[in-house]
């Protein structure tokens, strides 16, 4: 009787035993089942976020691969007319054939781009001199008079001096009378710096020029570094051919004297100057004022001490300054900052080509480094 209640029990342990580990089992298998499922839906969602992102950004094509290369380019130019420029990359990633089929669609809107552009292979190319004029400095490729020179050797700082005598209020009215307005006659010259090699044709341009006349100069001495600032027609004239003395760009009566007959905007004006006739605009430091002119032979066309919204008045002339130029061409204005801060708009209606450009008047015998003037790019500041 108790054999048999022993076996009895360790069956029963058995039991017991065995159901205790298809427990364990079962357990395991409902974790690594809900690890799956939640696996599934995290893929699940990623896929939807996926697909949400490319239903937003990308035309998912209807065609097969195999029928899509089958088009034409004109018929594939159409299609991609509708794509950003990544869907066409990752279109061409699909298989060599579409590799080729892209190429040849971009060659094709690149040749549309250049019809619309300017329907010619001359005026497309100016894209590629003109993004290099982006990335390039700006220098004073052209001096013309007497006493200009470049600041050791640096084209983008000019300096004028007078090497000779002080020149005192009696000595230039002197001077004046006797003359009688010879610009080419007296040491006390106005020359002219002229960035040839920059010309602007369209776009907003902005540039900065630092004048700096900073000399030790006694209270009865009168001499005096100021300047004029801006934009002239590029002419087309190898200015450095010419030994003049003195040149001011607001006046053409020195180039028409001495091999035109009439006004020089007639003999020069092309196409590229567009409709307007402000061929010089500049900014007279010493009062403040905008000067303009025409370039006509008689000097009719010439308006100075000009004030404008926003004019504050001139600058000391002994003192170091800061002057920032805007060229906006979309809109024909030229803007005017000075220390970084906008002062308005000092010129409208300017249409065609321009370059910049620094007349200088020096009438004193200070040092190369104490009177000069720099241009370089910088960026546009807040009109805050």
């Amino acid at each position: 009787m108790a054999k048999k209640k022993s076996s009895s029990k360790r069956r029963s342990q058995q039991r017991s035993n065995g159901g205790g580990g298809g427990a364990v089992a079962n357990k395991n298998k409902r974790d690594q089942d809900d690890a799956f499922l939640e696996e599934a839906i995290q893929l699940a969602a990623a896929e939807k976020k996926a697909m949400d992102v490319i239903s937003h950004t990308t035309i998912i094509p209807i065609l097969s691969i195999e029928a899509i290369i089958l088009l034409s380019n004109d018929v594939l130019a159409s299609v991609s007319s509708f794509l950003l420029c990544k869907d066409m990359f990752y279109l061409s990633l699909t298989c060599k054939q579409m590799t080729a089929a892209i190429d040849a669609v971009a060659l094709q809107m690149i040749g549309a781009a250049k019809v619309r552009y300017g329907g010619g292979d001359n005026n497309f190319s100016a894209l590629e001199k003109m993004k290099l004029l982006l990335h390039s400095p700006i220098e004073f490729t052209d001096l013309v008079g007497k006493n200009l020179g470049y600041l050791r050797g640096d084209k983008a700082c000019v300096y004028s001096c007078n090497p000779n005598e002080l020149h005192t209020p009696d000595y230039i009215d002197e001077k004046n009378l006797e003359l009688r307005g010879d610009w080419d006659g007296w040491d006390g010259t106005t020359c002219t710096a002229i960035c040839t090699d920059h010309v602007m044709t369209s776009g907003r341009h902005y540039v900065k020029f630092t004048v700096t006349s900073n000399d030790s100069w006694g209270e009865d001495d009168f001499r005096y570094f100021y300047c004029r600032l801006g934009i002239m027609r590029p002419i087309g004239v190898d200015m450095r051919r010419h030994s003049w003395k003195s040149w001011c760009c607001m006046y053409d009566q020195l180039i028409a004297g001495l091999f035109l007959e009439g006004s020089f905007a007639e003999h020069y004006r092309t196409d590229a100057w567009g409709e307007g006739d402000i061929h010089c605009c500049l900014y007279y430091d010493f009062e403040g004022t905008c000067e303009w002119s025409n370039w006509d032979s008689k000097n009719e066309g010439i308006t100075t001490d000009q004030r404008w919204d926003g004019m504050i008045g001139g600058s000391l002339v002994h003192d170091t300054r800061e002057y920032g130029l805007l060229l906006d061409l979309d809109a024909g204005t030229l803007s005017m900052y000075k220390d970084d801060k906008y002062l308005g708009v000092m010129m409208r209606g300017l249409t065609g080509e321009y370059c910049w450009v620094a007349n200088i008047l020096a009438q004193a015998h200070g040092r190369p480094e104490q009177q000069n003037v720099r241009i370089e790019r910088a960026p546009v500041p807040s009109e805050d």
